[in-house]
């Protein structure tokens, strides 16, 4: 499962640019690029399960990926489109893993850390905490309209860039059981906009901080409680 998830990150925030989205959003059905990106998310599939007989499992991804998102640009852009696609597709990846059973142990099993923690599981808590992490909360703010003002639109690009690094700080801590940085570092971050006069900046910062920390959070758990044989 955990071989697919990393594919399906990878394949749909890093391997497509904002702009090809946006052309699959305008064009739909015809875009070309909604066939090579269901493509590429089907060949990174069959990369990380890399057995001859996961073929058609890769062909099914495929599939499902390219209706999927076919779907979705007829649907349009927003929190809730998002997250039905998003879960659509991890459904799809869950009934691969449950229907296909390997007889060999694959690669991305053999690379373990301490006590148990799979590299490849911290990997793709890192990957969740950038792009992924950054478009969810932004569109989160856009759906309970914080930070429409122009204050805020000044401090998106970097508070993107700093959102990304502050989750993996802060996940790390998680990790190495250093709960109350984490603490530390949301009060430090409170108390650096205690004199901040812009109301909408101040919540702007504050909503986006308390998301990005429990994502953070949530990845860092994730590792840590679950045992490496479940991914």
């Amino acid at each position: 499962m955990l071989s697919l998830l990393l594919a399906h990150v990878l394949g749909d925030f890093y391997l497509q640019s904002d702009k090809y989205c946006k052309r699959k959003g305008l064009l739909k059905i015809k875009s070309p690029f909604l066939y090579i990106h269901s493509g590429i998310v089907g060949l990174l599939s069959w990369a990380f399960v890399p057995t001859i007989d996961f073929w058609l499992y890769a062909l099914l991804i495929f599939i499902t990926h390219l209706l999927i998102d076919a779907a979705k640009s007829y649907m349009g852009e927003g929190l809730w489109s998002f997250l039905i696609d998003q879960i659509a597709h991890i459904v799809i990846l869950c009934l691969v893993a449950y229907q296909y059973v390997s007889h060999c142990l694959l690669a991305i099993q053999r690379f373990v850390c301490l006590d148990n923690m799979s590299v490849p599981a911290f990997v793709f808590a890192i990957l969740c905490c950038m792009k992924p992490a950054n478009i969810l909360i932004k569109l989160i703010l856009e759906q309970y309209k914080i930070g429409e003002t122009e204050s805020c639109k000044s401090i998106k690009n970097a508070g993107a860039l700093i959102g990304s690094l502050e989750r993996i700080l802060a996940m790390v801590f998680i990790l190495i059981g250093q709960y109350e940085v984490v603490g530390f570092i949301v009060a430090a971050k409170s108390l650096l906009r205690f004199k901040e006069t812009d109301t909408a900046k101040t919540e702007y910062v504050l909503a986006g901080t308390l998301m990005s920390f429990g994502i953070a959070t949530l990845c860092g758990l994730m590792i840590k409680l679950l045992p490496y044989h479940s991914f």
